[in-house]
């Protein structure tokens, strides 16, 4: 089965500016390759949502919402 992924606005703002600090303090091709598989996680979600905890708004929400953690912590 195929899950429907949708990536909140803000989601997707904090990832594009996630992205432009890391090329500003790193290169642009280690940002390139943290945004791609940041992108490659969000996509495997599909496939496999449940591996992931409920996020802590879930209860507040009608739909489920889960979290996936990626990267290293501030690495």
């Amino acid at each position: 089965m195929k899950y429907f992924i949708e990536i909140s606005s803000v989601a997707e703002a904090e990832a594009d500016r996630a992205f432009l600090l890391l090329s500003q303090r790193t290169s642009l091709e280690k940002a390139r390759e943290w945004y791609e598989g940041l992108l490659q996680a969000i996509e495997s979600l599909s496939a496999m949502p449940k591996r992931c905890p409920l996020a802590r708004e879930n209860q507040y929400l009608s739909k489920e919402i889960r979290q996936l953690l990626y990267g290293k912590g501030r690495n």
